[in-house]
């Protein structure tokens, strides 16, 4: 008699929480793909591809998020950074997920194949926290999955002064998932990094 290995359920977290003062208060989230619909529906839309149906976006301003369908959460705390958005997921998924799947809103090129990836890696009892990083050592601390249980160790190291998601992930043993291509995770920050982009997905140079 074989035995079924439950697979633990891992929701979705999209971090948005950031003032966008660099892209003249766009949302970076509301910036359109070549597809015709935001970063953040398309993120969306991948994460149900990895069958992560379950979706929140973490934003303190909701406005701007309220046409992707999906709740949209404010920081439990603010001035903290995207740790104060891990923080929030993972309050928020408490009793409904057994760990959350991060992304930050900013991610134009990732998709369901990565987001696969990392849910692969992810062991609740061996590695609690899994990231992504790129060939190079490069870390990309959050693209992330962490189990739920550690919302707690969390907020401790946030009201010990702890502001910095990769210092946490050091602190947690957290495990690197390398991926070899570096511009899945191109991020926009900046107008100079949404002409890059243009160029990316127009097959520029």
């Amino acid at each position: 008699m074989t035995t079924e290995i439950k697979r633990p359920f891992i929701a979705g977290a999209i971090l948005a929480g950031g003032d966008a003062r660099r892209m003249g208060g766009i949302p970076k989230g509301m910036l359109e793909t070549c597809d015709g619909i935001s970063v953040a529906e398309r993120l969306i839309l991948e994460l149900g591809r990895a069958d992560i149906n379950d979706i929140a976006i973490i934003a303190n301003d909701r406005g701007p998020y309220a046409r992707c369908g999906v709740p949209v959460i404010p920081d439990i705390r603010t001035g903290i950074g995207p740790l104060a958005g891990i923080e929030t997921a993972l309050v928020h998924f408490t009793g409904r997920s057994d760990a959350v799947l991060f992304v930050p809103c900013d991610l134009p090129q990732i998709t369901a194949d990565e987001f696969r990836a990392l849910k692969q890696a992810f062991r609740p009892a061996e590695t609690p926290v899994v990231f992504a990083r790129t060939a190079d050592f490069f870390w990309h601390p959050l693209c992330a999955v962490v189990h739920n249980a550690l919302a707690t160790d969390i907020s401790v190291a946030i009201d010990g002064g702890k502001r910095k998601v990769r210092d946490i992930w050091r602190l947690l043993d957290a495990v690197g998932v390398e991926f070899a291509e570096h511009s899945i995770f191109f991020n926009i920050n900046s107008p100079a990094d949404m002409d890059g982009w243009d160029k990316m997905r127009r097959g520029g140079t």
